[in-house]
């Protein structure tokens, strides 16, 4: 369990009225304000007004701005415990660029694949997937992240999966769990049947916090891909697909139904026009992973590719092993390299700071098949929203709000995070007692790389 603070006064009413923030909606029917109002009712936006009188708590949002919680579609949460454990990644093999994965190379010692899924991941027991999957939430948190699609590829069996549901209920965030096989090693074979039964035992409801999908490789054979298709189907789920697609028969699969347009396709690299004007017609969501790219893959973000052909993608943070769990440097690094590539190859249609907050707000939310619940501040949805204290110098004054936010801002600016109308962090400070927490991230983190023969460098790993 999340281990309270006792000494946090968080509001807590049914009734809440933010008052006199700069508010940006990411919802073209609401719009954007310098100053407004914001009623929230029993978790729920009710209205967005420059000036809203209504019996509620009230809580002052001057010199700050307001807007949706980030929306990630694409993180490994399990790894939290060996955060940034291998920064350094190597990209000389076919391995290390994401084209293959199941070669024993154990030389490859800053190989993600081979470090994460060869090395560690066959030796979490579920505690420490409880542990790194909670930390990874709660950093989450911190730095405005309301909603997460939690790609568990670390499904050694049920505990595990049921250890990760509970860390995601636990810490407070509008969760997505995509049930999926590990990469390597073994696992518990009843994982289709296992599938049944969590939807049965924790997802029997689609209107909770927690919620669930499927996750597979797109390299995985077509049978296994159809597999978790006919799952799917037969449960009433979207599907997360971890890039590979390119080498699947998509018309095929669009032409049988088995693709329904409840899939999401993460990185997004690869595909040909062809294959990308199939996945928009079918109405596929994409994500992009700015910062992954330039490390795994080939050092640039196939956001216009897409965005060309009308498909606007979202933002995802990945693997909490190579880097900080962090929107803001999302945005400032897909923001960038899109601007390089314009500047050098002529790039079009130009990136802009509001589509740049869209990507990781309610383009994310479309990924994780939430955009009709939270991912924008419109009246009717969830009451998930971040406040930024814009009283620093980095962020005063004010001469452009997206600006500020997309280009300034960083998770020490964030006030307080909302989600479904409760305060999950108050006042800059998230709602539990931190050291303790801590305490059990260092246990796992000990277990982990004693059982792996890994050496603890904290100041800089070498070979």
């Amino acid at each position: 369990m999340t281990i309270p603070d006792p000494s946090a006064q968080v509001p807590s009413d049914d009734r809440i009225l933010i008052r006199g923030g700069c508010v940006l909606s990411m919802d073209s029917s609401v719009g954007d304000f310098p100053n407004a109002d914001i009623l929230v009712e029993n978790g729920v936006i009710t209205e967005i007004a420059p000036s809203i009188h209504a019996d509620a708590r009230v809580v002052d949002a001057g010199d700050t701005i307001i807007f949706p919680g980030f929306c990630d579609p694409h993180i490994h949460s399990w790894e939290g415990a060996l955060a940034r454990l291998i920064p350094h990644n190597t990209t000389t093999t076919e391995e290390d660029s994401g084209l293959a994965y199941a070669d024993e190379r154990s030389h490859l010692t800053r190989s993600y694949f081979n470090v994460l899924h060869h090395r560690f991941a066959p030796l979490y027991e579920p505690e420490d997937t409880y542990i790194g999957t909670l930390f990874t939430m709660l950093t989450a948190i911190n730095g405005g992240i309301t909603t997460v699609c939690d790609n568990m590829h670390n499904t050694r069996n049920i505990d595990h999966s049921i250890a990760s549901i509970q860390a995601l209920a636990d810490s407070g965030i509008r969760g997505v769990h995509a049930y999926g096989r590990p990469r390597v090693g073994d696992y518990d074979r009843n994982f289709l049947a296992n599938a049944r039964k969590l939807r049965a035992d924790y997802f029997s409801s689609d209107d909770q916090l927690t919620t669930m999908r499927m996750y597979a490789l797109g390299r995985d054979t077509l049978d296994e891909i159809r597999e978790i298709l006919a799952v799917r189907r037969e449960l009433d789920l979207w599907v997360t697909f971890d890039s590979g697609l390119e080498t699947q028969p998509l018309a095929e699969l669009y032409s049988s139904g088995e693709f329904d347009g409840r899939e999401t396709l993460n990185h997004a690299c690869f595909l040909s026009a062809d294959q990308r004007k199939l996945m928009r017609d079918g109405g596929t969501r994409v994500n992009v992973c700015p910062r992954i790219e330039t490390q795994f893959r080939r050092g640039y973000v196939p956001y216009p590719e897409w965005t060309e052909l009308g498909v606007h993608p979202g933002l995802s943070n990945d693997n909490p092993a190579t880097y900080a769990v962090d929107m803001f440097a999302e945005m400032h690094t897909l923001y960038n390299q899109c601007r390089a590539q314009r500047h050098r190859e002529g790039v079009t249609p130009e990136i802009t700071l509001r589509e740049t907050l869209a990507a990781a707000t309610i383009r994310g939310a479309d990924n994780c098949g939430l955009g009709d619940v939270t991912g924008s501040l419109s009246p009717g949805k969830a009451a998930d929203l971040v406040i930024v204290d814009t009283n620093s110098p980095l962020l005063s004054p004010i001469n452009n709000a997206y600006a500020t936010v997309v280009q300034a801002a960083h998770a020490g600016a964030i006030r307080d995070v909302m989600i479904g109308g409760r305060f999950v962090k108050w006042q800059g400070s998230l709602n539990l007692d931190f050291p303790a927490l801590k305490d059990r991230v260092l246990a796992s983190q000990s277990r982990l790389l004693e059982r792996a023969g890994w050496p603890l460098d904290a100041i800089d790993f070498t070979d």
